[in-house]
C-alpha cells in the first residue's frame, strides 16, 4: 500500500513538472520575442494537394522516413533499418500545423511547421524518370527525396 502511495505521488509530481514544461515552452518563446509564425510568410492550416499521400525515404546514414500528408494533418515516422517498425515522431493537426508556401528558383516551394519552428525546410514536388517509370517524388529542399512508394525511395 506505501508502495502504491509513493509511486502515485512520483507519477502526479512527474506529471505536473511534465505540463509545467509545456506550458512554459510559450511562454519563453513570447518573453525571447520569437514569433510564433515565420516573419515574412503568410500561412494556411492546409496542406497543397500535390503533397497529400504517403511518401517515404531512405537514407543509409539517417535510416528511413515516412510522412503521411492529408488536408489537416501531417505525421512523420522514422524507423532505423529497411525493415521493422515504424516509429512516430510527431503530428501537426488542425490549428497546430503552420503551411507556408513560396516560390524560390521556379518551384512552388512549402513547408509544414508547428508554432514557434524556425527551421526553414520547405519541400517541392515533381516527377522523375526511374526504372522506366514516371515517378512523383517530394523533395526536402533537395537534400532527402521522398517517394510515393517505398520501392523506389530504397532503390
Amino acid at each position: 500500500m506505501f508502495k502504491k502511495a509513493i509511486l502515485l505521488g512520483t507519477l502526479a509530481v512527474l506529471g505536473t513538472a511534465g505540463g509545467m514544461t509545456l506550458n512554459t515552452q510559450d511562454v519563453v518563446a513570447k518573453a525571447y520575442r520569437s514569433p510564433k509564425t515565420l516573419k515574412g510568410f503568410k500561412y494556411t492550416h492546409t496542406t497543397p494537394k500535390r503533397s497529400r499521400g504517403t511518401w517515404y525515404n531512405w537514407d543509409k546514414d539517417v535510416g528511413a522516413s515516412k510522412i503521411i500528408v492529408k488536408k489537416h494533418q501531417v505525421k512523420k515516422y522514422y524507423r532505423f533499418h529497411k525493415h521493422g517498425k515504424w516509429r512516430y515522431e510527431q503530428t501537426l493537426t488542425g490549428k497546430k500545423l503552420y503551411v507556408y508556401r513560396q516560390k524560390q528558383n521556379h518551384k512552388q516551394m512549402f513547408g509544414f511547421y508547428a508554432a514557434y519552428e524556425d527551421d526553414f525546410s520547405f519541400y517541392y514536388t515533381g516527377t522523375r524518370k526511374l526504372k522506366g517509370k514516371k515517378v512523383k517524388y517530394m523533395s526536402l529542399a533537395g537534400l532527402y527525396t521522398y517517394y510515393k512508394s517505398w520501392k523506389y525511395a530504397i532503390k
